[in-house]
């Protein structure tokens, strides 16, 4: 017989068989933990908890009133499997510990895979009657989208490059950086003074993009981070744009990484 979510939730015993260890009342809908693991409940996506699927929308702000601030972000999906839902669902989620994905930015589209999931939160009333009463939520069954890649267009070529311009994408090519001593005015860092490390991503057809224009100062890149990936093959998340080299004159425009929100060694083709 199949059961919904919430008959699913009304009541959970503990047992090591489908049939309840104590007798329950008559008048009560319940499920076992054996049951419950054996067909997982319907998420608020409108798929399994713990079934892999694939989430658009937009990242919004959590409504917390006035503690609420710029990193209670959550998941506002509007489509699931790129099928629209009837009305967006907010979802708070979690990023996974070992998944190559950015931190989602207020306001902007996102495009996840994943799974939901979920636990129970908070503390019953009655157990009030036997410890003092602390801040809590209800005791309630609740769910998080656990996040475990974010899909982005992927650049391995010049033509990847001209094809995508103009968006964020997964830019995967070899770390090149280059250390210089620059005249003044040329680096975007006022008073800078001693060598100055740029880099590179080369492409698979050997294109060069440049990590932001050489003029910018966030071209400047970290002792740690040139260490960490210099000759690796990486990925790089990042806005890439056509933009004129400022230093020279009668220089074409090129490709460039203009904003860039992670950086992580480059893992076997999924």
């Amino acid at each position: 017989m199949k059961r919904t979510f919430l008959a699913a939730l009304s009541l959970i015993v503990i047992s090591t068989s489908a049939t309840p260890a104590i007798p329950l009342p008559p008048d009560m809908s319940a499920v076992s933990i054996v049951d419950f693991n054996q067909q997982p409940p319907i998420g608020n996506l409108g798929q399994p908890l713990g079934k892999i699927t694939t989430i658009s929308g937009v990242v919004r702000q959590a409504l917390l009133g006035a503690k609420s601030t710029n990193l209670d972000l959550v998941l506002s999906v509007e489509a699931v499997n790129d099928r629209p839902l009837p009305q967006p669902v907010i979802i708070p989620f979690k990023i996974f510990e070992t998944a190559q994905v950015a931190t989602p930015i207020l306001g902007r589209s996102f495009r996840y895979v994943g799974y939901e999931t979920g636990s129970f939160t908070g503390v019953p009333a009655a157990a009030f009657q036997f410890v003092p009463a602390v801040a809590t939520t209800d005791y309630r069954f609740t769910t998080i989208y656990q996040v475990l890649r974010e899909e982005l267009d992927r650049v391995r070529t010049k033509a990847d490059l001209i094809r995508f311009n103009d968006r964020r994408v997964q830019v995967i090519g070899k770390y090149i950086a280059h250390s210089r001593k620059p005249a003044a005015g040329q680096t975007g860092v006022i008073g800078f003074q001693g060598n100055y490390t740029t880099a590179n991503i080369e492409l698979a057809d050997g294109t060069l993009v440049p990590l932001f224009p050489p003029d910018n100062k966030q071209s400047l890149r970290s002792a740690d981070e040139v260490r960490a990936y210099t000759g690796k093959t990486v990925s790089v998340v990042g806005k890439i744009q056509l933009q004129t080299d400022n230093r020279r004159s009668n220089t074409a425009p090129r490709s460039m990484l203009t904003s860039m929100d992670g950086i992580w060694l480059e893992r076997s083709p999924q």
